[in-house]
């Protein structure tokens, strides 16, 4: 292998740099992972949501809506089965007196819970963004300190000496980089998703709220 390919530029590097770039690459894994997994979960729960607000109006009766959609995992659902479960318990005798605003604290309570759920990680991709390209930076200030350290120590600043460690210290801002754009990127396709949802959420939680207050405290 020749001394200056990039792998065993980095196997040869400063032991603070290797741990930099461990440090991205953690980063980096941690995101993508993310980037996945919001984007399946957002999609099963948007295809899922339009199903059970079209059987929400479709369905004359809240009681067998709640039988019919029975183990779904959405959040308007999630919504619709916390605004309702005090009613039904109180319809089977099993509750306590049942009032228009304990319900509507129930469903603001419910927004406030499935919110934190569909913007859960998101946060992690924007601190990737904001603190990657430092982490690198910091890995590149350090490499070139022990250049130099190490050009001090080799009597001679020719490019043969010089190169390897001026590389592997580049390295380290390029790995931030790379970190760092996709995760900004993506932090802001899903930010836009999210706030989307979010107004249909909060939409469907006011129609719940009057259709609630029409058919059991008419």
């Amino acid at each position: 292998m020749e001394q200056n390919h990039i792998f065993q530029i980095l196997w040869d590097s400063d032991p603070v740099v290797k741990l930099t770039l461990l440090i991205l690459l953690g980063f980096s894994v941690g995101s993508w992972a993310i980037v996945v997994y919001k984007y399946k979960e957002l999609k099963k729960w948007k295809i899922s949501a339009a199903r059970f607000f079209e059987a929400f109006w479709r369905t004359p009766s809240l009681e067998e809506l709640l039988a019919k959609s029975a183990g779904q995992e959405n959040p308007l659902f999630n919504i619709f089965r916390t605004g309702i479960s005090d009613i039904m318990r109180k319809n089977k005798g099993e509750g306590r007196k049942v009032t228009l605003s304990l319900v509507q604290r129930r469903i603001e309570n419910a927004i406030s819970m499935e919110e934190d759920r569909i913007e859960r990680y998101i946060p992690f991709l924007a601190t990737t963004g904001s603190v990657a390209p430092f982490i690198g930076l910091f890995g590149t200030v350090w490499g070139i300190l022990a250049a130099f350290w190490k050009i001090g120590k080799a009597g001679s600043s020719s490019l043969a000496v010089v190169g390897p460690f001026i590389a592997e210290a580049l390295i380290a801002t390029a790995v931030g980089l790379a970190a760092a754009i996709p995760a900004v990127i993506f932090y802001n396709i899903f930010v836009n998703q999210t706030r989307s949802f979010l107004k249909d959420v909060n939409g469907f939680a006011e129609d719940l709220s009057q259709r609630i207050q029409q058919d059991y405290f008419s």
